[in-house]
């Protein structure tokens, strides 16, 4: 039996992705930074361990190499951002230990990470429409500038954005942090595109519009659209970036206009709802990084999908 190394399960994804995990036969060992008692999903793994911060990268990765080489791990499949970021170096590092780390290659994922170097690179492709992105630092905005959107360089989700209307809270949002990047603030609708590429160039992917989303962009009631024309941005996108494995990608649409928003090198958290509309991505994103093709898509329906939380009581 193969044995799965999960990390961060208690992140938006890792439930579906151990349930499909266990249904292809594979055991799987999960961690979090958290103790068991606090998610669900840390509970439903085969084996659990508490973890350093994946922030602590030198530690981080010490206690992965000493997990995957403790519980026999053949794959590493990291859930979270700063996770990749810390392991995405070290794939010869794992595959010396027999272990496949599935994340993209460091060139791929570190472009990924960086908005500004990725939506360059799109613009110069031609691969899609981007929105016209700069360093806002040494820059002052004229009037008809605002309002702005400022994002972190390397951010994660929504996490650290900000719209600013006027100077005044400009040059606030600046002072409070050093690496943003501005982008005119456009109005629309979010729709994400959960993604996989194999090394041959064949894609698969799956877009959804958000119809609602938390605040730090975790989409709680989406409508599935197989067949939209943003699959097929994606496919130019992800092969513009030399993506192997699954990611997923989030467009800003108003009417008929989109705009490229960003590639997350991981799983999706709402990745569940495209496995629950028949695109088994998990499975996929092994395959991919097995080095194997991928078929195309089977037949999927659109529909809307939403989230339900329910408590479970995880320790008396």
């Amino acid at each position: 039996m193969k044995t799965a190394l999960l990390t961060a399960v208690g992140s938006a994804s890792a439930g579906i992705v151990i349930e499909r995990l266990h249904a292809l036969g594979i055991r799987v060992v999960g961690c979090d930074i958290y103790p068991q008692a606090w998610n669900v999903a840390s509970g439903e793994v085969d084996v659990f361990f508490q973890a350093v911060r994946a922030s602590e990268a030198d530690a981080y990765v010490r206690q992965m190499e000493e997990a995957v080489r403790r519980e026999r791990a053949d794959v590493l499949i990291p859930l979270t951002d700063v996770e990749v970021d810390a392991l995405c170096a070290h794939k010869a590092r794992f595959a010396a230990l027999g272990c496949t780390l599935c994340v993209p290659d460091e060139p791929c994922a570190r472009l990924c990470r960086d908005k500004q170097a990725m939506a360059a690179l799109l613009a110069r492709e031609g691969a899609c429409r981007v929105i016209p992105t700069r360093s806002p630092y040494g820059w002052e905005p004229a009037a008809a500038d605002y309002p702005l959107m400022l994002k972190p360089l390397h951010g994660r989700s929504s996490q650290g954005q900000v719209v600013v209307r006027t100077p005044q809270a400009y040059h606030a949002a600046l002072d409070a942090r050093g690496d943003y990047i501005t982008q005119p603030y456009l109005p629309g609708d979010i729709y994400t595109v959960d993604v996989a590429r194999d090394r041959f160039g064949h894609v698969q992917a799956l877009a959804r519009h958000e119809l609602l989303r938390t605040s730090n962009g975790l989409g709680t009631a989406v409508r599935v659209l197989p067949g939209h024309p943003l699959e097929a941005v994606c496919a130019r996108v992800a092969a513009c970036a030399g993506v192997v494995g699954v990611v997923n990608m989030e467009f800003i649409v108003d009417g008929d206009a989109s705009w490229f928003l960003e590639v997350n090198p991981r799983f999706s958290g709402g990745v569940g709802f495209s496995v629950l509309a028949g695109v088994d991505f998990p499975a996929l994103n092994l395959l991919c990084h097995a080095g194997e093709a991928i078929g195309p898509r089977a037949g999927v329906r659109e529909m809307t999908l939403a989230r339900r939380a329910c408590p479970v009581i995880t320790e008396e």
